[in-house]
């Protein structure tokens, strides 16, 4: 009798077996899915702390505002070469002038003077020229600057929200949130991220491109004091 019984058992044992392996296979792997989301070693973006960031953006924000303060000083220097520039061409063109009315009256020691003169103003205009450009790769690098720290702060920005999303995510978790809720809240972590990676390439992109106007002030620099010391102008 109590073989027989165990007999007709059986199957239904065997079924509630079965769910309960199939249960608990489910849980392991939405365990092991949810392990590797909060795994350190599977974070593409390594976690930081709010007040790192928000560190990090107070730098951010305090660089936009100096590389604008320097765009406007290097707009004046600027501004303030082409009217002495435009001052020199209008006294090389009076040096011209007088050189002619000499020439006309034969007064060879005056025009020999006005020549000297007229080369020393061509060569003031030439290094002028040089100051030029020097100036206005300044107010090119300074724009590079505050675009630099424009996308810094807005990556800044996008990673705050990151850690506040992996932190409501983590409170899901631990409050035994269904399956679909925690896949939409991993989905929303997953674009968030592609996001934030899309503006750290900006950010490196940018960078360069600020390091290379660097270089080119420092180049132009260079040849602008070159070209004083063949002047022989004093230091």
């Amino acid at each position: 009798m109590t073989f027989g019984k165990l007999a007709r058992v059986s199957p239904v044992m065997l079924l509630l077996a079965g769910v309960v392996l199939s249960t608990a296979s489910m849980t392991n792997a939405q365990e092991q899915r949810l392990s590797m989301l909060t795994d350190p070693r599977m974070v593409v973006i390594p976690t930081r702390t709010v007040d790192e960031i928000n560190n990090d953006m107070e730098n951010a924000r305090a660089g936009k505002q100096l590389a604008d303060y320097r765009r406007v000083q290097a707009e004046t220097r600027l501004a303030q070469v082409d009217g002495t520039i435009e001052g020199r061409k209008v006294t090389l063109g009076d040096v011209d002038r007088r050189k002619n009315e000499a020439k006309k009256a034969k007064r060879e020691t005056e025009v020999m003077a006005l020549e000297i003169e007229k080369k020393a103003n061509e060569q003031a205009i030439n290094l002028l020229n040089k100051l030029k450009d020097l100036r206005k790769t300044e107010v090119d690098e300074a724009k590079a600057d505050a675009e630099w720290a424009e996308i810094d702060f807005t990556a800044l920005q996008l990673e705050t929200e990151l850690v506040r999303k992996r932190t409501e995510f983590d409170s899901l978790n631990a409050a035994g949130a269904g399956d679909l809720t925690l896949t939409t809240s991993q989905q929303v972590l997953r674009e968030l991220e592609v996001r934030l990676l899309k503006l750290q390439q900006q950010r490196a992109e940018s960078t360069q491109k600020l390091a290379s106007k660097q270089k080119d002030i420092i180049s132009r620099r260079m040849k602008l004091h070159e070209a004083q010391l063949k002047l022989g102008m004093p230091r």
